[in-house]
């Protein structure tokens, strides 16, 4: 638990922050990792040291001027450590709802930024792609129809990193083309084995097409 000191020495009252603290301050700690907060007014009276709790701002503020009329309330301001474990702690009781940790998310992300760092573009998969099927002496028919197609794709999606592209982007893209259903099915398992010429290379951790069809009334061929 945090909490707000109000410390009023002589005429000359002046507020400070300080970290939480528990013990012998007679602060409670949170047992529920909440952002709760009280308020530590400090003040000499009979020339002792004394000091009171208030769970409201409001409240301490009204109390530290009847101690001295001339107080004023100054702007808190976080220090960065402060600000950090306020972070730290949102994050965690966000990702505590899920079940997840800290580290949970670090390794995630980590390995996210890995995948992405080695990934490729959607224009590089297709040239590298069709650059291989070359090497595999497929039939011009087939190039044709790969090179035909596969423009098509990557025109549209372009720079995105294929680690990036979803299942949900392309078959919404798919739905888009003007074409019959066969067609669109015959982009789409192009579309796959490009995809999953890029998980072999390493350019993406799945294929974001595998086990999924697309399904939607007749158009033009």
């Amino acid at each position: 638990m945090k909490a707000h000191q109000l410390t009023l020495n002589g005429a000359t009252p002046h507020r400070t922050r300080t970290l939480p603290t528990i013990g012998g301050n007679g602060i409670a700690s949170s047992d529920t990792n909440e952002l709760n907060l009280q308020f530590v007014v400090k003040y000499r009276e009979a020339a002792k040291h004394k000091q009171k709790v208030f769970e409201t701002e409001e409240e301490a503020i009204e109390f530290a001027r009847t101690k001295n009329p001339s107080f004023r309330r100054e702007p808190i301001q976080e220090t960065e450590a402060e600000a950090s474990a306020r972070v730290l702690l949102e994050c965690t009781n966000k990702l505590r709802a899920h079940g997840k940790t800290i580290a949970d998310a670090t390794d995630f992300f980590v390995q996210h930024l890995m995948a992405n760092e080695k990934s490729c573009t959607a224009r590089e998969l297709v040239d590298e792609f069709l650059a291989a099927k070359q090497k595999e002496a497929a039939s011009q028919f087939d190039l044709d129809d790969l090179r035909s197609r596969l423009a098509t794709f990557s025109k549209s999606f372009n720079n995105h990193l294929v680690e990036t592209i979803t299942s949900t982007q392309i078959d919404d893209w798919l739905r888009s083309l003007n074409v019959s259903v066969i067609t669109r099915n015959r982009y789409r398992r192009l579309i796959m084995l490009a995809f999953n010429f890029a998980v072999q290379r390493g350019y993406t951790s799945s294929n974001p097409l595998f086990g999924r069809f697309v399904v939607s009334r007749a158009g033009n061929c």
